[in-house]
């Protein structure tokens, strides 16, 4: 069995009626396999075979269409596998191949028919889970954790990796794709601060911190240039004498807004 295209014709007489009908067909086997990979190229991650983020997009708009009809909440869970980078950078980039491959399995096999696991990237995964609250979304995160706690074995070399997940959930974390993915993102950076191997749901005071992050992060880089950080020195008295016998020096960042910034707040940044 295989696909044709069939082009019909009908030869009738002198009076008009039908004699026959001439059918031609022809193979099209190859074309339908040329479209199929255009749409796996387009549709899906190369390397593990999972949706990717045109695919992702796409159903979340579906799952938003039918959420906003029926009511329900559905979930976004971003995962992001800690020190990846350390795995490329030491084993080489073939070896993270086949690690991601294996990761992509496990989170396959956490979740059911009806949700979407997708890699929109490098070391970064994303679960759409339907149909799902807080408890839900929660319970899956911690299967995740435990499907990818035990160690890959890749090429002779047993490798441990850990997710660090961020949790958004319809309507409450946002109404559109765009949003939702941004609120998982920094709920998933909350989970690595806190320790990474961990989930965090999204808050709307984490995206106040986000965006303050990222105000400093850009006001930092000009601060050099504007030569807004100034030394403070904080003496060192030697107890036994009484004197100062030296000083630490202390950066600190004059602000032309916030004023004086303390190194506990910009140093980490």
């Amino acid at each position: 069995v295989f696909p044709v295209w069939l082009r019909v014709s009908v030869y009738r007489d002198a009076a008009g009626k039908i004699r026959n009908y001439v059918g031609v067909s022809t193979d099209i086997s190859e074309r339908l396999a040329s479209q199929e990979k255009i749409r796996q190229l387009a549709y899906y991650d190369s390397l593990t075979g999972l949706p990717n983020r045109r695919l992702l997009q796409d159903r979340v708009g579906q799952m938003l269409a039918s959420a906003e009809r029926e009511k329900k909440q559905f979930a976004l869970l971003f995962i992001d596998l800690d020190h990846f980078k350390k795995v490329n950078d030491s084993l080489g980039h073939s070896v993270g191949d086949k690690l991601l491959s294996e990761v992509a399995e496990r989170l396959s096999g956490c979740v059911r028919r009806m949700d979407t696991v997708a890699r929109i990237g490098g070391d970064e995964f994303v679960v759409l889970l339907s149909d799902v609250a807080l408890d839900g979304a929660a319970e899956v995160s911690r299967k995740i954790l435990s499907a990818l706690g035990p160690p890959c074995h890749v090429d002779q070399h047993e490798l441990a990796v850990t997710p660090s997940l961020g949790i958004s959930v319809y309507p409450q974390d946002g109404m559109d794709f765009e949003t939702l993915l941004k609120h998982a993102d920094i709920a998933m950076y909350r989970a690595k601060e806190s320790g990474r191997n961990a989930y965090q749901f999204f808050a709307s005071e984490m995206n106040e911190a986000a965006l303050e992050r990222l105000l400093l992060e850009n006001s930092l880089r000009q601060a050099i240039e504007r030569a807004e950080f100034v030394l403070y020195y904080q003496a060192k008295v030697d107890l036994e004498h009484g004197k100062i016998v030296g000083a630490e020096a202390l950066v600190r960042w004059q602000h032309p807004k916030l004023g004086l910034v303390a190194p506990d707040k910009f140093i980490p940044v």
